[in-house]
């Protein structure tokens, strides 16, 4: 007899139960949803939302795109991590006098799947989610940040492999839900972070072109044109609000995870109430306007330099994560 009924495989069976236990670890009010099969990359979409009563909760309009790899077991390994220096400026550096021990689960990506995640930048966060299934821990790392990171820098000929080990902490575990709901409420707002980061830079250069600032040395074309056109107090000013109108209650600002951005928003109100006032001198307020915006801009800066370093198997990553500092090995 050749005909045989449709069958269903292992392999089907462990994606199905890593969902179940995706599903039971990650918040009740989020949702997740599976891509259609088969899948290119992506397999599950989380849609954070935002508990606002016992009954009800309201969408974040925020996504983290999750690829879920499954195993029947996970052996944790304890792994040396030097210290490293700054991988956005410059090539892969360790320096050996200075490390910790870190314990943390290794999984096999194939190189196909890593290229695909890097062709799609790192505007969206997408997290690698290994499942062990004997003790239905999830373990999880964003792709993204470790790809930009820690591939590239250490391996920029990666694609000439036909796969890659990656190291995930095992203190990235989807079950600690302080150290999983923090990270992943922090994934989740970099869409909504790096429109901030452009609004910011654009106002930045707009601001200085409305007090005659500059702070860089070429003379361009619009130079040229409004040298002798310079604005009035009263349009000063209200171009100023209109710009904070424009920044102010974008969705960031509450976003403790990242302590800077409620202080940020603070300086920002404050910078409103002066502008609000009667018969207000500028020369009062410029240096305070110009400090801010600088800073502003400052926070896409420090978002590449520090942020995306969270949660890494990185010491700078280690040091700045978690509610535990680790220890440090000075030789």
């Amino acid at each position: 007899m050749l005909a045989r009924k449709k069958q269903r495989v292992l392999q089907h069976v462990m994606e199905d139960k890593s969902y179940e236990i995706i599903k039971r670890q990650i918040p009740d009010h989020w949702v997740i949803r599976e891509f259609n099969r088969p899948d290119y990359g992506i397999d599950v979409v989380i849609e954070l939302f935002d508990k606002i009563s016992e009954d009800v909760a309201e969408t974040l309009g925020e996504f983290i795109y999750v690829q879920v790899k499954s195993v029947k077991s996970i052996d944790i390994k304890k792994e040396t991590i030097y210290d490293v220096g700054n991988v956005a400026k410059g090539a892969w550096s360790e320096n050996k006098q200075r490390h910790t021990e870190l314990d943390v689960v290794n999984y096999i990506l194939d190189t196909n799947s890593i290229f695909t995640i890097q062709s799609l930048g790192a505007s969206v966060s997408v997290l690698l989610f290994v499942v062990d299934l004997s003790s239905e821990n999830v373990y999880f790392i964003c792709l993204n940040d470790y790809i930009d990171k820690i591939i590239l820098p250490k391996k920029p000929k990666y694609v000439e492999q036909k796969s890659l080990s990656l190291t995930i902490p095992v203190l990235n575990k989807l079950s600690d839900a302080d150290i999983a709901t923090t990270a992943l409420r922090f994934y989740g707002k970099r869409a909504k972070l790096l429109a901030g980061f452009s609004k910011f830079s654009y106002q930045k250069n707009e601001i200085g072109y409305l007090f005659g600032y500059k702070d860089y040395p070429i003379w361009t074309y619009r130079d040229e044109i409004v040298k002798d056109n310079s604005p009035q107090k009263d349009e000063i000013i209200t171009q100023l609000l209109y710009f904070i109108s424009q920044i102010e209650e974008i969705d960031i600002w509450k976003h403790n995870e990242w302590a800077v951005l409620p202080q940020a928003h603070k300086d920002l109100l404050s910078i409103k109430s002066l502008l609000l006032q009667e018969d207000i001198e500028l020369d009062l307020i410029k240096d305070k306007v110009i400090v801010l915006w600088h800073q502003l801009t400052n926070l896409g800066t420090m978002y590449e330099d520090l942020c995306r370093e969270w949660y890494l198997p990185k010491l700078i990553g280690l040091l700045t994560s978690y509610p535990q500092q680790p220890d440090i090995i000075e030789e």
